[in-house]
């Protein structure tokens, strides 16, 4: 067997694919083993946006605008839409290329796609880049930019056409309160960014989660939630499978806004 086909078949990230546009889209490959799914033998939706985001850290530093131990990329916004989650054993591949560059934040395309060539799950995410000393932003018109705006490809398809508005109604009620623990907490001290979305499933109940699959998940994240304080999740039923989530702040600041939907398994 041939060193590729070793590193195509493995979970974690050996090799990346160049394809077509110029080099400007990688492609990741995995497989869907035991330990990544649930028990109706789906790969978690948190883990495969952990793999998602890194392919994109991945794509990144190949091009010279990566993380450093100065500077490093944080979510702003998030469009995540799911047709089919990968199965159990399935073979599946994390394609991702930035679509454009504005006002000091950066939209990147990330798509998986099956065996086939499929288009299964897209995500659309927007990124700053943060001095992580004074937790600044970053100004994108210097060498970063230019690297950037290298490895632009705006034209390549992706499902997700842009971030769509989130219901911006307050929720009231606080469904459960959580003081981040080893492991919410990221390289930079602070609640990582899919942990929130790991709490909102952890709440709702295990046999509905069973029954149903998560099709859309969007998400502003507007202040970072610090390793000390209690954060306080509210979530509410908008309309069947479809919940408005915020998280609050021990200040009374919004953390983050989302919603969240899902559609019985037929």
């Amino acid at each position: 067997m041939h060193g590729r086909e070793k590193a195509e078949q493995s979970t974690a990230i050996h090799v990346y694919i160049n394809m077509s546009n110029n080099g400007k889209i990688d492609r990741f490959p995995f497989m869907a083993e035991t330990f990544l799914v649930d028990k109706v033998g789906r790969v978690r939706p948190t883990t495969l946006c952990n793999y998602m985001l890194s392919c994109a850290g991945r794509h990144a530093e190949a091009r010279g605008f990566g993380a450093t131990d100065s500077l490093g990329w944080v979510l702003a916004r998030v469009a995540l839409h799911i047709k089919r989650i990968p199965q159990w054993r399935e073979r599946f591949f994390v394609e991702t290329w930035v679509r454009n560059l504005y006002h000091g934040f950066t939209d990147r395309c990330i798509r998986v796609v099956d065996e086939d060539g499929d288009e299964i799950v897209s995500m659309l995410a927007t990124f700053a880049m943060l001095d992580l000393k004074t937790r600044s932003s970053v100004d994108l018109n210097g060498d970063i930019g230019v690297r950037l705006n290298e490895c632009i490809e705006s034209d390549e398809p992706l499902a997700i056409k842009r971030i769509p508005s989130i219901n911006r109604t307050a929720v009231e009620e606080i469904s459960f309160k959580h003081k981040p623990k080893y492991s919410d907490v990221d390289i930079n001290g602070h609640m990582n960014s899919i942990r929130y979305l790991d709490h909102i499933l952890d709440y709702l109940p295990l046999e509905y989660l069973n029954t149903h699959n998560m099709t859309d998940f969007v998400v502003a994240y507007m202040k970072e939630g610090d390793a000390a304080e209690e954060l306080a999740y509210g979530i509410k039923e908008l309309e069947e499978n479809h919940y408005l989530v915020q998280v609050t702040k021990e200040n009374g600041t919004v953390a983050l806004r989302g919603e969240l939907k899902f559609a019985s398994i037929q």
